[in-house]
C-alpha cells in the first residue's frame, strides 16, 4: 500500500472515531442533563411509599395481561397502599391519590388540571373534547358548552326522555313473562343514545330501531383495543400502533364509529346554513325564549358562524365526546342499578313505593317537578355509582411542584384517582361492599367528606353532565319499575368487571321482566293482585 493510500485510509479511520466519540460524548451529556433534571423528582418519589421496582422498566411488568387481570393487580395495590403510594412505569412516575381531603386539594388545584398521557390512547376514540382535551382548549370550550345544561333548558329535555322510554318498554315487552333473562345493555345503550343525541344535538338518531347499534359496537371495539395499548407497553410507540391497527382492524372500527357523529354533523350544519340564509335564526341577546331552547350542538355552530375559534375537528371532538359521555356512562350505570334492584327486592319495593307514593296506579306522564321527589331512587342511582363507578380511575399531569398531605408531588408526576379504591373503603363507608341506598341519606352524606364519593369526578374538570345524568336516569328507572318487576338468578359473587374507556360488567346484565303488579309493596304482600295492569308514558 503506497503513502497516498495509508493516509486516506488514516484519515477516514480518524474521522470515523471522532464522530463515534462525538456521538457517545453527546449520548453521555444528554444522559447526565436528563438525571439531573430527574433528581428532584427521584428524591422526591423516594419519600413517598410503593413496591420495590427494576431499572428501565419500573414496575411495568406488574401490570402485563388483558384488562381483568390490571384491574386486579390494581385493586390489589390499592388495598396494600390505602392512600398514597408510588410507582413507575418505565421512566414514568405515578403517584395514587386516594384520601378525600388530598383529592380535595388535587381536584380543586390548577397545577393538576392537565389530564395524565395515557388518555392519548384514546385520542382516536374521542378525539380532544372536555374529556381529553389539553387545559387551554378544555377552558375554552367548557365555558362555552356549560351553558347547554343549565337546570332551565333540562326541563324541556323530559318530554324526549318520556319518548324514547317508551321505546324501550315497548322493547322490552316482548321478554314479560317468559321466565328467561334478558341482557339489558342492548336494549338500555339504544334508549340512552336516543336521548343524548335529541337533547344535546337536536338529532334523532333512532338507534332503537337497530337490532344491535353500530356505534355502540364499534365503540366497545375501539375502547378496549386502545385499553390494551396502555398496559401493552410495545404497543406505546405510535408507529408499532399503526401496523397493529391495520391488522386487527381497527382503523376501520374507528371509520365505523365516526360516521354517525360526521352524518349528525353533516345534516345539522346543512339545517343550520339554511336557517342562516332564511333568517330563522335569532342571534340576538334579549329572544330570551330562542336563546333557551338552543342545545349543545346549535350553541357550537353559532359559535362557529360567529368567528369563534371553533374548527370542524373541535366540533366534531365535542360530539363524540357528548355521545359517550352522556349514553355510555348512564347506560352502564342504568344497568348496574337494576341488576342491583333485581337482586335486592327488599330495596326495589322501597325504590317503587316512592315512585307510587307520586303517582299512584295513574297513567300519568312523568313531569319535571317529580323528578325532585324521587330522592330514594337518587340514593339508589348514587350507591350503584359507588360500587360500580364507570370511570373506575383517572389520570391527572402535575404541572408544577405542589404539597399534598405530607408528600411534595414532583412536576411532571402522574396522578391516579380511584373512584372505585375511594368508595369501597370502610373508612367512608360500613360493609362496602354491600348495596346500600342508605350510604346516601342526607345524614350520611353530611357525616363524609365531600370528596369521598368522586363518581362524577370533582374540581374545575368533574362532569358537566352530572345533574342531566341524574334526570334521565331517574325517568328511566321510575318508567322501568311503573312496568316491570325485575328479577336475576345472579348473586354479587358472580360478578366480575373488566375495564376499557369505562367499567363493564364481563358477565352482562341478565334481568328477567314479570308484569308490575301497581300496588305498594306492603297491600301487594298482603294479598295477590290478579289483574297487574301497566303503566303508560306518553
Amino acid at each position: 500500500m503506497d503513502t497516498t493510500q495509508r493516509t486516506i485510509q488514516d484519515t477516514k479511520f480518524s474521522a470515523s472515531n471522532i464522530l463515534f466519540y462525538l456521538f457517545v460524548t453527546a449520548l453521555v451529556a444528554y444522559g447526565i442533563n436528563y438525571k439531573r433534571k430527574r433528581q428532584r423528582m427521584e428524591y422526591l418519589a423516594s419519600k413517598i411509599p410503593g413496591p420495590p421496582c427494576l431499572p428501565l422498566v419500573g414496575n411495568a411488568l406488574s401490570f402485563v395481561g388483558n384488562s381483568e387481570d390490571v384491574l386486579g393487580v390494581i385493586d390489589e395495590f390499592l388495598h396494600k397502599y390505602t392512600e398514597t403510594a408510588k410507582f413507575w412505569v418505565g421512566p414514568e412516575l405515578y403517584i395514587t391519590i386516594s384520601n378525600p381531603e388530598d383529592l380535595q386539594i388535587v381536584l380543586n388545584n390548577t397545577k393538576t388540571l392537565e389530564k395524565g398521557p395515557a388518555y392519548r390512547f384514546f385520542i382516536n376514540t374521542v378525539g380532544t373534547g372536555l374529556f381529553s382535551a389539553p387545559v387551554e382548549k378544555w377552558r375554552r370550550n367548557r365555558k362555552v358548552i356549560t351553558p347547554a345544561f343549565n337546570m332551565n333548558l333540562m326541563s324541556h329535555f323530559v318530554p324526549v326522555f318520556r319518548e324514547k322510554n317508551a321505546i324501550l318498554l315497548q322493547r322490552l315487552k316482548k321478554h314479560e313473562n317468559t321466565g328467561k333473562p334478558v341482557d339489558v345493555w342492548e336494549y338500555i345503550s339504544g334508549a340512552a343514545l336516543d336521548i343524548i343525541c335529541q337533547t344535546a344535538m337536536g338529532y334523532n338518531v333512532r338507534a332503537q330501531e337497530e337490532e344491535e347499534s353500530e356505534f355502540a359496537a364499534a365503540l366497545t371495539k375501539a375502547s378496549e383495543l386502545d385499553c390494551m395499548r396502555i398496559y401493552k407497553i410495545w404497543l406505546h410507540p405510535d408507529f408499532i400502533f399503526e401496523i397493529f391497527s391495520f391488522f386487527t382492524g381497527l382503523k376501520e372500527t374507528y371509520k365505523t364509529l365516526h360516521k354517525l357523529p360526521k352524518q349528525l354533523i353533516t345534516e345539522k350544519k346543512a339545517e343550520f346554513q339554511r336557517k342562516m340564509e332564511s333568517g330563522e335564526l335569532d342571534f340576538n341577546e334579549d329572544a330570551k325564549e330562542s336563546k333557551k331552547l338552543k342545545v349543545f350542538l346549535d350553541i357550537l355552530l353559532e359559535l362557529k358562524a360567529a368567528g369563534a375559534h371553533f374548527t370542524d375537528d373541535d366540533i366534531r371532538d365535542e360530539v363524540i365526546t357528548m355521545m359517550i359521555g352522556g349514553s355510555e356512562t348512564s347506560a352502564l350505570t342504568l344497568c348496574f342499578t337494576l341488576l342491583m334492584l333485581s337482586m335486592h327486592p327488599e330495596i326495589q319495593d322501597k325504590v317503587y313505593d316512592e315512585v307510587y307514593s307520586i303517582f299512584g296506579d295513574t297513567d300519568r306522564p312523568i313531569e319535571m317537578e317529580d323528578l325532585g321527589k324521587l330522592a330514594y331512587l337518587e340514593q339508589t342511582l348514587k350507591e350503584a355509582l359507588r360500587l360500580f363507578p364507570v370511570g373506575p380511575v383517572f389520570l391527572r399531569k402535575v404541572t408544577e411542584e405542589i404539597e399534598v398531605g405530607k408528600y411534595t408531588l414532583p412536576k411532571d408526576c402522574n396522578l391516579i384517582i380511584p373512584p372505585l379504591n375511594v368508595h369501597h373503603n370502610p373508612k367512608y363507608y360500613s360493609n362496602p361492599k354491600v348495596f346500600n341506598p342508605d350510604n346516601f341519606t342526607p345524614e350520611a352524606i353530611a357525616a363524609r367528606h365531600r370528596y369521598s364519593f368522586i363518581a362524577f369526578s370533582g374540581g374545575a374538570r368533574g362532569c358537566i353532565g352530572s345533574k342531566y345524568a341524574m334526570l334521565s336516569m331517574k325517568v328511566t328507572i321510575s318508567t322501568i319499575l311503573r312496568n316491570f318487576e325485575v328479577h336475576t338468578d345472579m348473586k354479587m359473587t358472580d360478578l366480575k368487571m373488566k375495564v376499557d374507556l369505562l367499567m363493564r360488567s364481563v358477565t352482562g346484565y341478565p334481568i328477567k321482566l314479570t308484569t308490575r303488579d301497581r300496588r305498594p309493596s306492603h297491600v301487594r304482600k298482603a294479598q295477590p293482585n290478579p289483574n297487574p295492569s301497566p303503566v303508560s308514558v306518553n
